[in-house]
């Protein structure tokens, strides 16, 4: 149930900025950061080049947020991220998650910097996380 929520919000994003890049749902990612605050950032990327800072409403295409998926969401992305970092031994500021679409399905790309250290879907990941 979880994963079909994210996976929907995740790709109602991808395909609505990549009608807006007139590119193939392929080319586009969604960026996600975070900082010592623990604060979460979502940036959209055209071929990994950063784009332009959004918001989980921008992504979801929505004016409200009536069910609280973002309050899902957002712990959900934290934790993958500071998972990585101690994974990767690096700071979580240097950590960056691009959510792609990967075939029929989400995939999570993370990098150290700009280094590509871990590929994973978004179904595996859920399950890393107790989701």
């Amino acid at each position: 149930m979880v994963e079909g929520i994210v996976k929907k919000i995740m790709m109602t994003g991808i395909n609505k900025y990549a009608k807006k890049y007139e590119t193939s749902n392929d080319d586009v990612q969604i960026k996600v950061t975070d900082d010592i605050d623990g604060n979460v950032f979502y940036t959209m990327c055209n071929d990994f080049k950063d784009v332009e800072e959004v918001s989980f409403l921008n992504i979801m295409d929505k004016r409200m947020d009536l069910f609280g998926y973002e309050g899902l969401a957002s712990p959900f992305l934290k934790k993958a991220l500071a998972i990585f970092s101690n994974e990767a031994d690096c700071e979580i500021s240097k950590v960056t998650c691009y959510i792609m679409k990967h075939k029929e399905t989400v995939g999570l790309a993370f990098y150290n910097e700009r280094k590509n250290v871990k590929n994973i879907l978004l179904a595996k990941q859920l399950e890393v996380l107790g989701i």
